[in-house]
């Protein structure tokens, strides 16, 4: 890691410290005395590599770096919270898919299949809730009420005969 920085500031020194030598040179040319063509060779290097300095106030400081940063991926949660839009009161896919598949997990678990047993995914969730959730633009209050419905589901006799809540506490310390 040392290595890359002391590269990089050695290229970032060449340019200046040519154009020094190429000043010292040209001022020796035109009869100025070896002395003073050097000392001016030293103030063009140094005047070269001052105008490469970032500034706090530059631009350039402000800009992403380049390379070596991984991707980041934010957190389900922090994902789940941008879906939800507060001001259009809208649900974005993230959280309507796992609401969905939350219902899905507990209707079957009920012996309900969301496929085929229509009328008994109406009557658990209610009038039109499973259908709104298939759509694009879910609303949250739609989101509330299916998550309300789940609750109610968590409660409900399991077909298989274990009890509800160790099956859920099972699932939610899996994930």
């Amino acid at each position: 890691m040392r290595t890359k920085s002391t590269l990089a500031a050695l290229r970032g020194a060449t340019l200046p410290v040519i154009a020094g030598l190429l000043a010292a040179l040209a001022l020796h040319a035109v009869a100025m005395p070896p002395a003073f063509a050097w000392v001016g060779g030293v103030l063009v290097a140094a005047v070269a590599l001052l105008v490469r300095i970032r500034m706090p106030d530059d631009s350039r400081m402000d800009a992403p770096a380049h390379g070596d940063q991984g991707e980041h991926r934010g957190s389900q949660v922090s994902r789940l919270a941008w879906a939800i839009n507060p001001e259009t009161g809208t649900a974005g896919e993230a959280v309507t898919r796992r609401v969905r598949a939350i219902l899905q997990r507990r209707l079957a678990r009920a012996g309900i299949d969301v496929a085929t047993d229509t009328a008994r995914v109406e009557r658990h969730l209610g009038p039109g809730l499973w259908a709104r959730l298939q759509g694009r633009d879910v609303r949250v209050d739609d989101i509330r009420a299916a998550l309300e419905v789940a609750e109610r589901l968590r409660r409900l006799p399991q077909q298989d005969g274990d009890s509800p809540q160790t099956q859920d506490e099972q699932k939610e310390s899996t994930a």
